[in-house]
């Protein structure tokens, strides 16, 4: 029974390293050729973009929250709407990160104050 269980993780840990190693290589080798696919531009999560001299055809890779990526023709209507989007997503996000100095606020209890000023006067009239 252990021997069955011990052979059953070797071979599911072998299926993870190999199906991992596959989906990072689909991510690093360029497009082949563009495709009509749309999405709504919700679901894109970068793009990145493919110039003809080192790849076969010129191109814009979208990247999808799932992970699947779809070569678009960059001169396409949608695919210059995607780009806009992506990119004032991204230009939204980095303006809410700014970075600001902390102030210590720190509050003066002026009754006090005012009090012992009020009764020195007080004091000097009298």
């Amino acid at each position: 029974m252990k021997l069955h269980v011990s052979g059953f993780s070797a071979v599911l840990l072998l299926w993870l390293l190999v199906s991992s190693s596959v989906q990072e290589d689909t991510h690093k080798t360029g497009c082949l050729s563009t495709t009509d696919t749309k999405t709504p531009h919700t679901n894109l999560r970068s793009y990145t973009i493919q110039q003809k001299p080192l790849f076969p055809v010129h191109a814009v890779r979208f990247l999808t929250i799932k992970g699947v990526t779809i070569c678009s023709d960059p001169t396409s209507p949608w695919a210059i709407k995607a780009m806009k989007h992506l990119n004032g997503k991204k230009k939204r996000r980095q303006s809410n990160i700014t970075i600001r100095p902390s102030v210590k606020v720190v509050h003066k209890d002026t009754s006090t104050t005012n009090t012992a000023r009020v009764s020195a006067q007080i004091k000097k009239q009298t």
